[in-house]
């Protein structure tokens, strides 16, 4: 049965000048996201690369992980350069910043976090940037969106591993002192990883250990970029996997 009101919302989105992400709200209190597709121009797109080629793998790979039942936003609607969907939650930052969440719910979503990643490498997918603020906690499933680098792969492969690796350094980029949320995410992959999936991101962490010690020079050229700080204690941890 069509929606009338969202469809008249999104109609009426479309027209105002374009905006990548926009959040819409119904009167009767719903939440969407409206996506469109980026526009880059210069130096920004030879940076990116091709916002039109991300937005399809980024739709394809919404379709393919909600028709592998595997947790990700769901598609109300779509176009050919927009897709919108209902609000899953807030991401894992905002989830652990909220002081009225507790403890046990914060180490429930990221442990459903790990067990989504090992699901998403179990079916022979590729996210390529599981980051923690592109993943959303609806109380009950931590869901993946933001899927422009998704991919099919290989089960096991070095790019699976990769995700890991990206989770890992995202989240020690965010909490670089409380390792409490990433343990819950591992211990949980872990558990949910293909065979063998484990081993290979413990030989990436090592093959990487060079850009650890490069990144721990850099830090001390720019002291303010959490992300080089965070990169040798990625790669510390995941060797202890």
């Amino acid at each position: 049965m069509p929606d009338l009101d969202l469809e008249t919302r999104v109609k009426a989105a479309l027209a105002e000048p374009p905006k990548r992400v926009r959040r819409l709200d119904l009167p009767d209190g719903r939440r969407f996201w409206l996506k469109r597709v980026e526009r880059l121009s210069g130096l920004m797109r030879l940076q990116k690369g091709d916002p039109a080629r991300a937005f399809e793998a980024e739709l394809d790979g919404l379709h393919v992980l909600a028709a592998k039942g595997l947790p990700v936003a769901t598609v109300a609607l779509e176009g050919p350069d927009w897709v919108l969907m209902p609000d899953a939650g807030p991401v894992l930052t905002k989830l652990v910043a909220d002081p009225a969440r507790s403890e046990a719910e914060k180490l429930a979503a990221f442990a459903r976090a790990g067990r989504a990643l090992g699901q998403l490498h179990w079916a022979g997918l590729v996210h390529g940037r599981p980051a923690v603020r592109d993943i959303c906690w609806d109380g009950v499933e931590a869901r993946f969106i933001d899927l422009e680098r998704f991919r099919p792969a290989r089960r096991g492969g070095v790019w699976q591993a990769a995700d890991v690796v990206m989770f890992a350094q995202t989240a020690f980029t965010s909490w670089p002192d409380d390792p409490r949320w990433l343990d819950a995410a591992l211990a949980s992959y872990a558990t949910n990883a293909p065979e063998g999936a484990v081993d290979r991101v413990r030989r990436l962490a090592r093959w990487l250990a060079p850009l650890g010690w490069l990144a721990r020079g850099l830090a001390k050229v720019r002291p303010g970029s959490r992300e080089m700080r965070a990169v040798g204690p990625t790669l510390a941890r995941l060797r202890r996997l």
